[in-house]
């Protein structure tokens, strides 16, 4: 039987809540979402939806009217995030996002 006390586990790799890609470990942000789960993003997919600008954790905003159909996406907290719900859609449909598909109830 061996010994594996001290023996440091694979860490669980996720894909990026953003753009779906591998997150490592090394590149991994993670956020809480609005329905309190944490979400794993890589750091350079944290930046405004609108603007692309980077963004830093406590000075952003998700648009929960957003949400349920595009998942989680942040806007600059004091400019982007204040634009109509129309423009914010118009942006991510220009940028090839997807709207998501409901889960089915079982």
């Amino acid at each position: 039987m061996a010994n594996k006390f001290g023996m440091a586990q694979d860490p669980t790799i996720s894909s990026c809540a953003i753009c779906g890609e591998r997150v490592e470990h090394v590149d991994k942000l993670v956020v809480e979402s609005e329905t309190r789960f944490f979400i794993n993003i890589h750091k350079a997919c944290f930046k405004c939806s609108l603007c692309g600008d980077r963004l830093q954790m406590g000075h952003c905003a998700v648009d929960r009217a957003l949400y349920g159909r595009y998942g989680p996406r942040w806007y600059c907290s004091l400019i982007c995030c204040t634009r109509p719900i129309s423009e914010k859609e118009a942006k991510l449909k220009e940028m090839g996002v997807q709207v998501r598909q409901p889960k089915k109830k079982e």
